[in-house]
């Protein structure tokens, strides 16, 4: 099985930056998850510091098309977010770009996909005012899984339930990128996503 996974500096993680290829994120965290129940299971990190979905639409061919996944995950939007904030493209435009994100992968590979909301902290104080903004990409995002029928990661919620359990400070750095018990608790949500809907 051959498993994809495309985005932003989540995703990324480090990966062009560091010794490893695969980045120290979630990524990194569901290789081993994953290789203990396939030892031939292939994972590409192809996450991109400050990508938006406009700026992934344009390395999709090289990043997801050419690579043709077994798995395909998506976690894109919180750099729109913030684009749209002072001044960029909005949720419009935002949802065309997903659906010819999907529409074209559906049509090059047999793939599973499976989608990730956006999310983020209440920390620093600053980003609660994005809140509203993220709210509507998300639903986007959500509305996408709907309409192409593909697996949904709730990060928005996974996020929130955990912080009953944990500060923010132990979840994340700035209020948009994850600690290492941010990433593995993404990674075990995408996990429970991947083994419940599994055919």
């Amino acid at each position: 099985m051959k498993y994809v996974f495309c985005g932003d500096s989540i995703t990324d993680a480090d990966r062009l930056w560091g010794p490893d290829p695969l980045g120290c994120g979630y990524v990194r965290i569901l290789k081993d998850m994953l290789c203990e129940r396939d030892a031939e299971a292939e994972i590409v990190n192809r996450g991109h510091n400050g990508f938006t979905a406009a700026d992934v639409l344009r390395h999709w061919a090289g990043d997801c098309l050419d690579q043709k996944p077994d798995v395909l995950t998506l976690l894109v939007g919180v750099n729109d977010a913030y684009s749209h904030i002072y001044g960029g493209y909005g949720t419009e435009e935002y949802a065309d770009l997903l659906e010819c994100l999907i529409g074209t992968a559906k049509k090059a590979a047999d793939a599973r996909i499976i989608l990730m909301e956006p999310f983020l902290f209440p920390y620093p104080e600053e980003l609660l005012g994005w809140y509203p903004v993220v709210e509507a990409f998300r639903n986007e995002v959500r509305l996408a899984a709907e309409r192409f029928q593909t697996d949904f990661v709730p990060l928005w919620d996974v996020f929130a339930d955990a912080q009953k359990r944990h500060s923010v400070r132990e979840l994340t750095t700035d209020g948009i990128h994850l600690t290492l018990l941010g990433h593995r608790i993404l990674a075990e949500a995408w996990l429970q996503v991947y083994q419940a809907a599994r055919p």
